[in-house]
C-alpha cells in the first residue's frame, strides 16, 4: 500500500531541506505545490508534520526555516525539570481566548497567567508561562508554591510535552539575553490529573546558549 500523497511530498521535503543550512527559509507553500505539482493543503500538511517533529520552524511574518541542529543537545523528557532557582516575574488574571481551548474552558472565563524566570549562576537558562483555570487556581492550587510543586512534580500527573521550533518572542529578548531573531525551543506541557482533567498548560522558552535539548524518543 502506498504513502499517502503528502507523506511523500514530507519525503521529497526532508531530502530537499537535508541540503540546506540551519535558518535558511525553504519555498513557499506555492512554489513548492508547483514544484511538486500537488495542492498547497497537501504541502501544507505535509511542512505541518515537519514543524511538529521538530525538522522545521515557523515565523508568523517571515516563512518556515529549516531549523538549526546547534538548537539541541543530548536529553529526555524526564530532564526537562531542574532544580534552578525561580524567580516570579508577574502574575496576571483576564481572559485569554487562544489558551481557553486548551485547557477545555469557555473563552470568556478567566484564566491566571504566571510568568516565571530560572536562573542557574546568574543566567537566564528558560522562561515558564503558565496557564490554569482561575477557579481552580483559586480553590484547588491556592498559591504559586502550589504551582511550582506541580510544575516540579513528574509523578502524580499525567503530562503531554509539544516540541516547538520557532524564533525568541520579542517580550523575553532582554530577559533571555538573546539577540533577535534567535532560534530556540518552546516546550509546550499540559498537565493532567490522573483521571484526564487539564490543569494547567506551561510554555517553556529554553535559552539556546545556556539550557538546550534534544528531541528524541
Amino acid at each position: 500500500m502506498s504513502k499517502p500523497l503528502y507523506q511523500q511530498i514530507k519525503t521529497q521535503l526532508l531530502q530537499k531541506i537535508s541540503f540546506m543550512q540551519p535558518n535558511t527559509a525553504i519555498p513557499a507553500e506555492r512554489i513548492l505545490a508547483s514544484e511538486f505539482n500537488v495542492s498547497r493543503m497537501t504541502v501544507r500538511k505535509a511542512i505541518d508534520e515537519l514543524v511538529d517533529e521538530g525538522m522545521l520552524y515557523r515565523d508568523k511574518t517571515r516563512g518556515t526555516f529549516v531549523s538549526g541542529r546547534e538548537l539541541v543537545k543530548k536529553n529526555n523528557v524526564a530532564t526537562l525539570i531542574k532544580e534552578d532557582t525561580t524567580h516570579v516575574l508577574y502574575m496576571n488574571r483576564r481572559t485569554f481566548e487562544e489558551i481557553a481551548p486548551i485547557l477545555n474552558l469557555p473563552v470568556y472565563e478567566e484564566i491566571v497567567r504566571i510568568v516565571f524566570e530560572c536562573v542557574r549562576d546568574h543566567d537566564v537558562l528558560r522562561i515558564d508561562e503558565v496557564y490554569t483555570a482561575s477557579s481552580y487556581y483559586r480553590e484547588e492550587i491556592g498559591n504559586i508554591e502550589k504551582v511550582l510543586s506541580i510544575i516540579n512534580s513528574q509523578g502524580s500527573y499525567r503530562i503531554t510535552h509539544t516540541f516547538i521550533p520557532m524564533l525568541v518572542p520579542v517580550q523575553f529578548i532582554n530577559l533571555l539575553n538573546i539577540p533577535m531573531n534567535t532560534p530556540i525551543i518552546m516546550v509546550r506541557s499540559i498537565y493532567r490529573e490522573m483521571n484526564g482533567k487539564i490543569i494547567l498548560m506551561r510554555k517553556t522558552y529554553y535559552n539556546p546558549l545556556k539550557d538546550t535539548i534534544e528531541i528524541s524518543n
